[in-house]
């Protein structure tokens, strides 16, 4: 046996181990995802709200939370990071790892119409976030403080240029859904709304009940007890068609404007390369907390049109929504640089 032979020999007598062992290395990794899916979750998973407690998303995330946290046996804890528009919650959100136990609350504002309201985009929507499950639209109610002599929305634009009025409407922050049709309404009316931004649209509304605003665009979830109270009195609804708790107040197009129809809506985002498995999973049980009765019912009451959406049906909405959204924004001139 000559020198050359010998040293393959002894070549392939290190490598045969080595690719062995390489071998079942990589049987195990295909094997771990699987299985990683199907046993999740096994720890509790954070929910990330990108606003403060006591407004329509905290309430959401907080009633869905605890209903996946009852059929999954892990608790799923809500934690608010407020700022940005949102912005700042959902970059948390775009960075945390990619494993299923971070998922967030999204909403027509932050996957959407803050894409357009700058230059400077802490992320990419449909590229750094993957869509999970659809939740409902929710559509907004102009409110108005009692002190406000008028009745409805063109009671109220009529009374503002007889008297040269300037009255001021809170939401919960620069660049949301409620700032943006306020500051659309203004311009499609020519009258003079000044903007008051707070961190929830719960802190927002505590004000236009005391007196320090005067107007707010919020969600019927909030409204409830204060239209009851008479602590504030609707004006017009921003929706296709009037609510049903509602009947007597007309929307924004009855009121002579268009381009209101558009609710704000939610879901339930997870940051981009979580395993598919898991996101199917989380789809699932999202859904069928969703179909449950009294959770159902609790949400119908508030206003909320749930929608039934696979994954893929919520990443062709939020496709679609963009577009809508972009008209919206522009033509309120809102912008954050």
């Amino acid at each position: 046996m000559n020198g050359l032979e010998t040293r393959r020999q002894r070549s392939a007598m290190v490598c045969r181990p080595l690719l062995f062992t390489l071998a079942l290395f990589s049987v195990g990794a295909i094997r771990t995802q699987p299985a990683n899916a199907q046993t999740w979750p096994t720890r509790p998973v954070r929910i990330i709200a990108p606003y403060a407690p006591g407004g329509v998303t905290d309430f959401l995330a907080r009633e869905i939370g605890n209903g996946l946290t009852q059929r999954l046996g892990v608790t799923f804890l809500v934690e608010n990071r407020p700022g940005g528009g949102g912005n700042i919650g959902l970059t948390q959100l775009a960075r945390a790892p990619a494993d299923g136990y971070t998922i967030g609350e999204g909403a027509a504002n932050t996957l959407v119409a803050n894409r357009f309201l700058t230059t400077t985009r802490p992320f990419e929507t449909l590229r750094d976030f993957t869509p999970v499950a659809f939740v409902g639209r929710l559509p907004f109610v102009l409110v108005a403080h009692p002190s406000v002599n008028a009745g409805n929305l063109r009671a109220l634009i009529t009374a503002m240029k007889a008297g040269s009025l300037s009255y001021s409407f809170g939401s919960s922050g620069v660049g949301n859904t409620a700032h943006i049709f306020g500051e659309l309404l203004a311009r499609r009316a020519s009258i003079d709304l000044v903007h008051v931004p707070y961190k929830s649209s719960g802190e927002a509304l505590r004000d236009l009940i005391a007196g320090r605003v005067q107007l707010q665009f919020i969600t019927p979830i909030e409204l409830a007890g204060p239209i009851q109270q008479g602590a504030v009195k609707p004006l017009a609804v921003a929706a296709p068609a009037r609510l049903a708790s509602m009947p007597d107040v007309p929307t924004l197009e009855e009121s002579g404007f268009e381009g209101f129809e558009s609710p704000t809506w939610f879901g339930f985002i997870a940051p981009a390369g979580v395993p598919s498995e898991i996101v199917r999973r989380l789809n699932q049980e999202i859904r069928e907390v969703l179909a449950t009765p009294a959770i159902r019912a609790r949400l119908a009451r508030a206003g909320l049109e749930l929608q039934d959406m696979s994954t893929e049906q919520f990443r062709a909405f939020i496709g679609t929504e963009m577009t809508k959204w972009e008209a919206i924004v522009r033509d309120s001139g809102v912008k954050l640089d």
